[in-house]
């Protein structure tokens, strides 16, 4: 090739215009372009990051305050409830549901209208304290007597025993129960063991316990809870062993609950059962038996 063709080809001015662009400029000048174009990466580099966080919290608070979730309450007497102690074991005693629950007699608002209305109170009053209340039903046997008794009539026990707890006691018909258990020489323990008791449910159903003379009265469901609870009915001998010794049970039905013991004497032959505590053959004899050894 030749030079002079190779010198005079054509050239890209377009590159070689910035340096002298550059040169053309006055230092002070490119200077502070570039610390303007320092502080501004600076800035976005600074604002970027919080700009894209609020735009990510912005998105997503909606859905979070779209569905609120409220914790359940919890009621103040559901956590002031104590709980039960586990040591003390006491076995409920059915309560009489037909007996009406007292309601306190509704009274009159005080008002302050005048004399007259004064007045017609008070005649109110009288007249509703004069005017006659329900005769109650008066206490005594029920006209049927009709009812299942079931109590084992021979009991067998230890000849050196003192005491013999009585199986279960199977009675059903009538509302209410009267028991009556007695023996000469025996006494009778009922529910709690080693303790006299009358009351339960704020009610006197229990007379004579830990005595010869032992009653019981309410519902059907309560007399047989007192009899049959704790293991049963302990009949323990005054002297010397129980083998020998004899109780009677008799059941009458009631028109209402009632201790009286003037009502066992009206028992009826069907409602009325004698256990007698029959002694096993067992000897308390020393037997003695010759050994025979034999040599091999």
């Amino acid at each position: 090739m030749e030079f002079g063709r190779w010198a005079n080809r054509p050239r890209l001015h377009v590159f070689a215009r910035i340096p002298v662009h550059l040169a053309s400029q006055k230092p002070q000048l490119l200077i502070r372009r570039f610390f303007a174009f320092a502080v501004v990466g600076v800035i976005l580099s600074i604002v970027a990051p919080v700009i894209a966080d609020e735009t990510i919290s912005s998105s997503s608070s909606p859905s979070s305050s779209s569905s609120p979730v409220s914790a359940p309450e919890t009621s103040d007497t559901a956590t002031q409830t104590a709980a039960p102690n586990e040591s003390t074991i006491e076995l409920p005693i059915p309560a009489d549901s037909s007996q009406p629950t007292p309601k306190p007699d509704p009274t009159p608002a005080p008002t302050s209208t005048g004399t007259a209305r004064s007045q017609n109170s008070e005649t109110f009053t009288v007249s509703s304290s004069v005017s006659p209340s329900p005769s109650a039903t008066p206490v005594g046997l029920s006209t049927s007597q009709k009812m299942r008794v079931e109590v084992p009539n021979v009991l067998p026990v230890d000849p050196r025993a003192n005491s013999r707890i009585l199986p279960p006691v199977i009675l059903s018909g009538p509302k209410y129960v009267l028991a009556c258990i007695r023996s000469s020489n025996l006494y009778f323990d009922l529910y709690a063991k080693n303790s006299a008791q009358s009351n339960f449910n704020d009610e006197q159903l229990v007379s004579g316990d830990m005595t010869s003379e032992l009653l019981v009265t309410g519902t059907t469901d309560q007399v047989l809870a007192l009899i049959n609870s704790y293991g049963g009915l302990r009949a323990t001998a005054l002297r010397d062993g129980i083998g020998g010794q004899y109780a009677t049970l008799s059941f009458l039905a009631m028109t209402e609950p009632s201790l009286d013991s003037t009502f066992c004497g009206q028992r009826t032959a069907e409602n009325f059962r004698i256990i007698y505590f029959r002694p096993l053959g067992l000897g308390m004899d020393l037997i003695k038996n010759g050994l025979v050894l034999k040599n091999r």
